[in-house]
């Protein structure tokens, strides 16, 4: 009987000054909204016409609805690994097992190694990077036959370490190359 690999991850865009920034601004401008659109009494010692602070609110709710949409979904199956970071990867990223030499969990550290969170362009020794999430300080790291490397963000490493044990043990990545 073939043992069909299933795994299935999504993780959140979760770093806390960010959110916490953006929430701030966004209570900021409702009060001065309601104080000065709703109640006429004016923000501030030079306030904004109303019409700027409906826009800046605006445009603060758009950029809090854009992070909230920010995901990185992760699937692994007998073909390979899937992963899409919405909204900036328009489809799914197939990687097949047969064009690794290696996979495997390590610790990394996002901002030293990467500069940051997302779609990660990294240095020769670290190869790039794809993360959402600051709670999270483990990947999978992928090395490509032709020596590319790519760390995919994980909440759990555990649970890919176990497949990717698996998929090592029957084969399916060519580690002689």
């Amino acid at each position: 009987m073939v043992k069909i690999i299933k795994f299935s991850e999504v993780q959140r865009f979760k770093i806390k000054w960010a959110w916490l920034s953006v929430i701030a601004f966004n209570v900021l401008f409702i009060y001065a909204m309601v104080q000065q659109v709703i109640m006429g009494k004016v923000f501030g010692s030079k306030p904004a016409p109303d019409y700027v602070l409906i826009i800046i609110e605006l445009a603060l709710l758009l950029l809090l609805l854009f992070l909230f949409s920010i995901k990185l979904k992760t699937k692994i199956t007998d073909a390979g690994i899937y992963f899409r970071l919405y909204p900036f990867q328009f489809k799914e990223t197939l990687i097949e097992w047969h064009e690794l030499r290696d996979a495997y969990i390590r610790q990394y550290n996002s901002f030293h190694e990467y500069g940051g969170w997302g779609i990660r362009k990294g240095g020769k020794n670290t190869g790039d990077a794809i993360n959402t999430s600051a709670s999270s300080n483990k990947g999978l790291q992928l090395e490509f036959s032709n020596g590319r490397l790519l760390l995919i963000g994980t909440s759990k490493p555990d649970e890919i370490k176990l497949i990717v044990e698996a998929v090592i043990a029957a084969g399916k990545i060519n580690r002689s190359i």
